[in-house]
C-alpha cells in the first residue's frame, strides 16, 4: 500500500461532502454539522479509496 491513488480519496471526499452540504436542512449551528460531515466524509473516502486502490492494484498484477 505504498503507492496509493490519492486522487481516489479526494474525489470520494468531495462527492460525499458535497452531497451532504446540498442536503443540509437549515439548523441552528452550521459549524457543528459541517465538522461532523467532514469527519464522516473523511472516513467514507478512506474506506472507498482503499478498496478502489486494492482493486486496481490487484488488476495490475494479473
Amino acid at each position: 500500500m505504498r503507492k496509493l491513488r490519492w486522487l481516489d480519496y479526494a474525489i470520494v471526499f468531495v462527492i460525499v461532502f458535497g452531497i451532504g452540504v446540498i442536503n443540509i436542512v437549515p439548523p441552528a449551528n452550521y459549524v457543528v454539522i459541517l465538522v461532523k460531515l467532514a469527519g464522516s466524509a473523511i472516513l467514507v473516502s478512506l474506506v472507498i479509496g482503499t478498496v478502489t486502490n486494492l482493486i486496481f492494484r490487484s488488476r495490475k498484477r494479473n
